[in-house]
């Protein structure tokens, strides 16, 4: 969570010595050097022990005033909203949403594979629809990362990945990164690793988060739980297009949230049924179509029972026409922990 993230005194360009701190400056002409053989030793004491000298000195001489500034820890709340919509590779125009209501927009696209066996190849695909929100509207991008058949990790795919990830953080307007890779259990340490490669070099106050498989965030302490060593800030449990032989229309409170990371958020969707919305989650709250005044104006209501706006497809996705199974969709009892759906193999 917060203590993953980078301290503000560690990120690029950040200042390292407080201002109120006097300059004090050695010369390393002034170190008297007995024999030959230390002089080996220059590089080591000018990179380890000449910062550390200074810092005792300083601290000495003036206290607290000198202390390097307390890392800059930023509550995921303080940065976005408690309700944000998913705006997808659809033309969207969201300038009538309220203002108690962030955006998370689908930036990019990126495709990972090989341009030919055993090099590895980082395709780009940008978004191409128009995106409008109103002038201070909190907004977040989203990056949608896929693995191609015959995806092969290597240290240059990460890299590549993680510097695409990089940019794309550090674009103006944006408060928040999520990304979005249902990573099957062979790519998790690539994806482990692009994220520890991003981290540290993203804006340190802006919150990183990524979408999460039902799976994944039933893993209690121990074997499985692989999110607790990610450096994030959020993983957003998705409770529809679960795959398998899940309906859009089945009961969805059966599922464990074991993971902490899992339970600070909650994804769903205007077209499939709802698992009962926790006070205090954010809610991610995605639309098959481009969102429309009808259901912006219904979103402050969504934690309370005025949702008919927001879940007006679901009679229609869930009963006229056919679902992602193709088999009739029927409401089923709470599923147990043992039936989650499951990441694909390997």
């Amino acid at each position: 969570m917060g203590g993953n993230k980078a301290p503000a005194w560690l990120s690029p360009g950040s200042n390292r010595r407080n201002p109120n701190c006097p300059l004090i400056t050695f010369s390393l002409n002034s170190l008297t050097l007995v024999g030959k053989s230390m002089a080996r030793l220059l590089p080591t004491l000018y990179r380890f022990g000449l910062p550390l000298v200074l810092a005792a000195l300083c601290l000495h001489t003036l206290g607290d005033q000198c202390a390097l500034p307390a890392p800059v820890f930023m509550p995921f709340a303080a940065v976005m909203p408690q309700t944000v919509v998913w705006a997808w590779e659809e033309a969207e125009d969201l300038r009538l949403a309220p203002t108690s209501v962030g955006v998370a927009y689908l930036a990019e696209t990126l495709f990972v594979g090989q341009a030919a066996p055993g090099v590895p190849k980082l395709t780009v695909l940008s978004r191409h629809q128009p995106l409008a929100v109103a002038p201070g509207a909190a907004v977040m991008a989203v990056v949608r990362l896929i693995a191609l058949p015959g995806f092969q990790d290597s240290g240059p795919i990460r890299e590549q990945t993680a510097t695409e990830l990089v940019e794309i953080a550090h674009r103006s307007g944006l408060r928040a990164l999520q990304v979005d890779f249902d990573a099957t259990r062979s790519q998790r340490a690539f994806y482990a690793s692009v994220l520890t490669q991003l981290r540290p070099r993203m804006p340190a106050t802006m919150p990183l988060s990524i979408t999460a498989l039902l799976s994944w965030c039933a893993a209690g302490p121990g074997t499985g739980d692989w999110l607790s060593t990610l450096p994030i800030d959020e993983a957003v449990p998705m409770f529809f297009r679960l795959g398998g032989t899940a309906r859009s229309g089945d009961h969805k409170s059966g599922y464990p949230l074991r993971e902490p990371h899992c339970r600070g958020s909650i994804g769903i969707s205007t077209d499939e049924s709802w698992p009962q919305l926790r006070p205090h989650a954010r809610i991610y709250l995605f639309a098959p179509r481009p969102w429309t005044e009808r259901q912006l104006a219904a979103l402050p209501g969504i934690r309370s029972n005025r949702v008919a706006a927001l879940q007006f497809e679901v009679a229609t996705a869930n009963h006229i026409q056919p679902n992602d199974t193709g088999l009739p969709s029927a409401a089923k009892p709470a599923v147990s922990g043992g039936n989650l759906p499951e990441e694909r193999w390997p």
